[in-house]
């Protein structure tokens, strides 16, 4: 029994480590994802945006029910980049765990005169050794307007 949970500690812990600035294997990927992402937004380019997501992709954006899968996300950010924004993603944190990682970060969002400002989680999986986002979510840090 003792071998037992020995073992299960060490194959828990055997694929993760946490990441900041410098990234033995995830990091790198994500982080030039991020910034490709955020340069398609603020360029109008949907393909640019679509082309993190995975084909099984959930994005969560605040007050608006969950978009699932390509079709509904593209969708989404297709309404937002007619508004012409800009974008910047700051990622924080990547956790990495096997063929998961998570990106903690922050984002500025400038549309026109309207300037927000948030976090966001995005959970990537690695597949045929490419990262695609596989869940999206993101809000802001100004209260609700009521």
């Amino acid at each position: 029994m003792k071998r037992l949970l020995i073992f299960s500690l060490f194959f828990a812990t055997a694929c993760t480590h946490i990441t900041r600035d410098v990234q033995p294997d995830a990091g790198p990927a994500i982080r030039r994802m991020s910034q490709e992402f955020a340069e398609a937004a603020s360029s109008g380019n949907i393909d640019g945006m679509m082309a993190i997501y995975a084909y099984d992709a959930l994005l969560l954006p605040p007050n608006a029910p969950e978009f699932r899968g390509p079709a509904a996300i593209r969708q989404y950010w297709s309404g937002m980049i007619g508004a012409k924004p800009k974008v910047t993603l700051t990622p924080v944190t990547i956790l990495e765990s096997c063929e998961l990682a998570t990106e903690i970060g922050r984002y500025e969002l400038t549309i026109g005169p309207m300037k927000d400002e948030g976090k966001y989680v995005v959970t990537w999986r690695r597949t045929g050794g490419e990262w695609r986002a596989v869940a999206d979510i993101f809000n802001s840090n100004k209260p609700p307007q009521m």
